[in-house]
């Protein structure tokens, strides 16, 4: 797909001292501690902000696989006032049953077509607590386009996301 296709995606922070404007935008998008990873509905007004934030993160536009690993293995939600991990599909029948989703796999098709109830699913669940990629990132000063770790990396965030898991 071309990028104005895309629908869906990622963020992961992963450089430390920055601008005040930057750090808001951050913590807009709940990017507060390193290797945490959100997933956002693309549009122009989230790549104008992911833009200004570019050189503290890396993103990308994950696969259909990807996200289904991130939320079997770090998703985590808020029921009843309580993080609990998205283990169970009782969770989400709880919480979504209006809404038609009735398991996890329901909620990865949504937020990887970046359906109706996307946003509802993206506040409900928690940033991604990723480990850090397995031989550490390289040249975090340095864009992803010359061998570095930030900015743009289309669809090559997937094998970041493999590292992280």
């Amino acid at each position: 797909k071309q990028w104005y296709q895309r629908r869906v995606a990622i963020t992961a922070g992963i450089a430390g001292p920055m601008p005040q404007k930057v750090r808001k935008i951050l913590q807009h998008l709940r990017l507060t501690e390193m290797n945490n990873a959100v997933l956002v509905q693309h549009s122009e007004n989230m790549i104008e902000k992911i833009r200004i934030i570019e050189p503290y993160v890396t993103w990308g536009y994950p696969s259909l696989r990807s996200i289904h690993d991130l939320i079997f293995k770090y998703g985590y939600g808020e029921a009843e006032g309580v993080k609990s991990a998205l283990s169970s599909n009782v969770i989400i029948e709880n919480k979504f049953s209006k809404q038609g989703l009735l398991c996890l796999e329901d909620v990865v098709k949504q937020i990887f077509e970046a359906g109706p109830h996307f946003e509802m699913l993206i506040e409900f669940m928690y940033p991604f607590k990723l480990q850090p990629p397995k031989g550490g990132f390289r040249r975090v000063a340095v864009h992803f386009s010359k061998k570095g770790a930030w900015g743009n990396r289309a669809e090559k965030i997937n094998t970041l996301i493999r590292k992280m898991l």
